[in-house]
């Protein structure tokens, strides 16, 4: 694969083949998106599957890449509906963290807007953390994330910390269209972790999510790709 900063816009490249999640092979593309003039163009890793004799997109992540700084900001993830509960959002997430750090990309965080709960736990687990962890005792804008006990529950149980904060997520798209649980308490359900994400259309600083714990993210990385590998 050529340099990332002489990839051609808007044209799908193979990156990586041979995965598979589930029953499906898969084959890893990836795309410059079209230029805005910015010094942080933006990128996508999306998983391919051939389908009834069609290459079919399961999911894809975004992110951005600033070549002077060497930096990537996490824009976001997409999986499919049909595709969902295959780890397929962790496995991007792995290759997004390979693909960068054997690029030379020494600071990995999250864009200003991420608004998903989730993928910010999921962030965590690869070692992703924000600099003063005491903002998750004070601050009202903390989400507590939880499962089921019943493995088969693929639910995403989110316990917030302030009333009004609930009452906007509840009608924002994220909400709307993935898998999300509002609880008020964790009784019979286990706690995975807290993220905080700013209380919307209030004067918050934002809190943004860096890469601290490289040795984490490089060793999950490795572990999930292998996982995934024919």
């Amino acid at each position: 694969m050529s340099r990332l900063e002489d990839l051609e816009i808007g044209k799908r490249t193979l990156y990586s083949s041979g995965y598979f999640s589930g029953d499906y092979n898969q084959d890893l593309y990836l795309k410059r998106s079209v230029d805005d003039g910015s010094n942080k163009p933006k990128f996508y890793i999306s998983v391919f599957s051939m389908i009834d004799g069609r290459l079919s997109q399961q999911g894809y992540l975004y992110f951005y890449l600033d070549f002077e700084k060497k930096t990537s900001d996490f824009i976001g993830i997409m999986v499919e509906e049909n595709y969902r509960n295959l780890n397929i959002s962790s496995f991007l997430v792995a290759n997004w963290i390979d693909l960068c750090l054997n690029n030379g990309f020494d600071f990995l965080g999250t864009n200003e807007n991420q608004r998903k709960p989730f993928l910010l736990y999921l962030l965590k687990t690869y070692g992703f953390e924000i600099l003063d962890k005491s903002l998750y005792v004070d601050r009202p804008d903390v989400i507590s994330i939880c499962k089921s006990r019943d493995k088969n529950d693929k639910r995403k149980f989110l316990l917030f910390r302030d009333a009004k904060h609930e009452n906007t997520f509840v009608n924002m798209n994220v909400y709307k269209n993935d898998n999300y649980e509002i609880v008020h308490d964790r009784n019979d359900l286990i706690h995975l972790d807290d993220v905080i994400i700013p209380l919307q259309g209030r004067k918050r600083n934002e809190v943004k999510y860096e890469l601290l714990d490289y040795a984490q993210a490089i060793n999950k990385a490795d572990t999930v790709i292998a996982r995934h590998r024919r």
